[in-house]
């Protein structure tokens, strides 16, 4: 458990987050560290409350996901429609042309870019997966993964042999995603 600890902590370091008590016990309470296949975190900079809400709800739809072996996952359809009637707000997205604009579910690209780079760790098989149109503050260039629901998704392949789950969580700080068994 101590190493685990260590290891997450340069986690932190590496990404940029503060090596403070409150990071470490944000990413270690609760989860399960046997059987991890991969992980993934990423700094939340954008803290606005619309985009925070839409992280918050897509997190909340996401964690707890079970995918059986051989099974796709859809992103977009774990999330469903991002609308207001979903509780989704308006929050800055970018547009096909790289614009900043609103749209309902800003945010939500932070949490497939963060899923996407777990799902690389635990060496699933990516199946569909997109750039933005623009590098995007929280993650490096190449790394991202946009999602537009009814257009874009981000999809992989549980190429294991055993049901893996998807555990995501954030503290409106970071956002972390395990795939474990």
């Amino acid at each position: 458990m101590r190493f685990l600890i260590c290891l997450f902590t340069v986690l932190l370091l590496l990404t940029g987050c503060e090596n403070n008590n409150s990071q470490i016990n944000f990413l270690t309470n609760g989860l399960k560290f046997e059987n991890i296949y991969g992980e993934f975190s990423t700094n939340i900079t954008d803290k606005t409350p619309d985009r925070l809400n839409n992280i918050n709800l897509g997190v909340n739809k996401l964690n707890g996901t079970k995918i059986n072996p051989g099974d796709t996952f859809s992103f977009n359809n774990c999330i469903g429609p991002r609308n207001e009637e979903t509780g989704f707000e308006e929050a800055i997205i970018f547009d096909g042309h790289g614009n900043k604009t609103e749209g309902y579910g800003g945010g939500l690209c932070q949490i497939s870019s963060t899923l996407y780079n777990a799902a690389l760790n635990a060496g699933m098989e990516i199946v569909e997966r997109h750039e933005h149109s623009r590098d995007v503050p929280y993650i490096e260039e190449g790394k991202d993964a946009t999602v537009v629901y009814g257009v874009e998704d981000l999809k992989f392949k549980n190429n294991s042999s055993s049901v893996v789950t998807i555990n995501a969580t954030t503290d409106n700080d970071v956002l972390l995603i395990t795939i474990q068994n």
